[in-house]
């Protein structure tokens, strides 16, 4: 009985370590980002898009976001907040964008959608983006996960998420 019970525990750690294996690791990201630079023209795998910001990772993501934008695409929705309890109103558009994380280890490939309050973005801050990796290249081939930011265009911000790989 015993050489049984040990038989099973020996299979069933086996089993649990195998499948632990396959399952893929997940990486916590806690990165800063640096202030956006703006590109007027710009392509992504023979893609052109309107617009684009190039803006550099630190931390355990350390890289280059490539920010890619096609407003006729995605609509860029103007949202006009009305003014609420002596609040004044912002001018907020909503947009979707391709993101690309490039690393030294490859390329992280996002889907995002921001929110972005127009009158202030330029002058002090207001960028939120919520982004959804659908793949990437390298050691990223086959990720999945998510990335999260709020960010300025000239202080840069904050970048938290996790990076999924097979």
């Amino acid at each position: 009985m015993r050489k049984q019970l040990f038989g099973w525990s020996f299979l069933l750690i086996l089993c649990l370590a195998v499948s632990s294996a396959s399952a893929g690791e997940c990486k916590k990201i806690i990165a800063g980002i640096g202030a956006s630079i703006l590109l007027e023209e710009c392509s992504y795998d023979g893609e052109d898009y309107l617009w684009c910001l190039d803006t550099p990772v630190t931390g355990n993501l350390k890289g280059t976001w490539h920010f890619y934008s096609r407003p006729y695409d995605n609509g860029f929705y103007d949202l006009q907040v009305p003014d609420v309890l002596g609040i004044p109103g912002w001018d907020l558009w909503v947009v979707w964008e391709l993101n690309v994380f490039e690393t030294k280890k490859g390329d992280i490939i996002a889907q995002g959608n921001d929110l972005l309050n127009v009158d202030a973005y330029f002058d002090y801050g207001a960028l939120s983006s919520m982004s959804y990796i659908i793949g990437g290249t390298g050691v990223y081939e086959g990720a999945t996960g998510w990335l999260g930011a709020v960010a300025t265009e000239t202080e840069g911000g904050v970048l938290r998420g996790n990076v999924c790989t097979p």
